[in-house]
């Protein structure tokens, strides 16, 4: 019996420590917000919440693929603070129009933070056409989830986006993508070997664009929006090794690659990365430095699928090049990106098959 008044006399003695504290706290609030409007205590209490974390403005458009330099320029601001392991709140209040090709990098700039316990935050965008985008790629849903650091992520929101990371090339993982991807625009299952065989390549690319002496240790990361109303499914893919142009420029003695500048340089002129993608589009450094065609792989092999109407709206960044392939736009970009950014869509109009991939 003594034990249970015992038991039952400490719970009593928490629970007003417990109102004690509570109603300290409610104090010192009024004090502190006395004289100011509601919206202002408002604004106070986010600031008090956030204090301590550095602000970084979102752009008004965010997408890398209608706006590379700012997005990149907005990247570049958050690498630096992930590198220092600063708090970062985003503000997207102002942010007007999201993409669905800038989710991919939201999303990694998340685990990225969550996975090494480095405070990461944001608020609403105003518009809301934005604000649903933004809701519907689950960035607030795993904000607060405990991420840990591991080989593979998926991140998947009410069948409408699913974005998956990892470290290795999953042909599974393809085959399933392309097959909802398929129910979405066709109802059906169908075969989009074009678009699986590319998206293979960009996992490969990833170990051969990563730091130099560190292959197989960065993650890719894919984001994929089913936009069914439309009848369309966009495929965003990151990674964030060197870069295309910085890898071809720190190959080895022992690579194939080695010296290709000179190989090239024989028989073609270009000034720039920019004109020197296009003669990797083109099969054209392959064939030079190999003395054989590509084979489907690679860039090149990508470019071709696309020119076969596998996929559409294709887009590629890395290093200090911007390309839109349907619109031959090829751009020097002011703000390097390190790492590759590719980007298509493909819609009932694209080449398909019967049958599962």
């Amino acid at each position: 019996m003594k034990n249970n008044k015992q038991i039952q006399l400490n719970r009593a003695n928490k629970r007003f420590q417990r109102r004690l504290t509570s109603n300290a706290k409610r104090k010192r609030r009024r004090k502190e917000e006395l004289g100011l409007s509601r919206v202002e205590k408002l604004r106070f209490r986010h600031y008090k919440k956030f204090r301590g974390f550095k602000k970084v403005k979102a752009p008004v458009n965010f997408s890398l693929v209608e706006e590379p330099e700012e997005m990149i320029k907005f990247a570049k601001n958050i690498k630096k603070l992930y590198r220092k392991k600063k708090k970062v709140f985003v503000i997207f209040k102002d942010t007007e129009h999201i993409g669905y090709d800038a989710l991919v990098l939201l999303l990694s700039i998340l685990i990225r933070f969550r996975s090494k316990r480095i405070k990461f935050d944001g608020d609403f965008p105003t518009n809301p056409e934005a604000k649903k985008i933004l809701l519907d790629s689950g960035f607030f849903e795993y904000l607060y989830k405990n991420i840990k650091e591991e080989d593979r992520y998926s991140f998947i929101k009410g069948g409408t986006i699913a974005t998956h990371a990892y470290k290795k090339v999953d042909p599974k993982l393809t085959s399933e993508i392309i097959s909802d991807a398929s129910r979405t625009i066709w109802k059906k299952n169908k075969r989009c070997q074009g678009v699986q065989r590319s998206l293979i390549e960009l996992m490969h690319n990833t170990n051969n664009h990563a730091a130099y002496d560190k292959e197989g240790d960065k993650l890719w990361f894919l984001s994929v929006q089913h936009r069914k109303k439309e009848g369309i499914v966009s495929f965003s893919f990151l990674d964030f090794g060197v870069g295309i142009f910085e890898s071809l420029n720190n190959k080895g003695k022992d690579s194939k690659w080695y010296n290709w500048e000179r190989s090239l340089a024989k028989l073609f002129t270009y000034e720039n990365n920019k004109e020197l993608l296009k003669l990797i589009l083109n099969g054209e450094l392959h064939r030079t430095v190999t003395g054989k065609a590509y084979r489907g792989k690679g860039l090149p092999g990508i470019y071709g699928a696309f020119k076969r109407n596998h996929f559409n709206k294709l887009h590629i960044i890395s290093n200090d090049v911007y390309a839109d392939i349907e619109n031959n736009k090829f751009l020097s970009l002011k703000n390097a990106f390190s790492g590759t950014f590719v980007y298509w869509e493909i819609s009932s109009n694209n080449f398909n098959t019967d049958g599962f991939n």
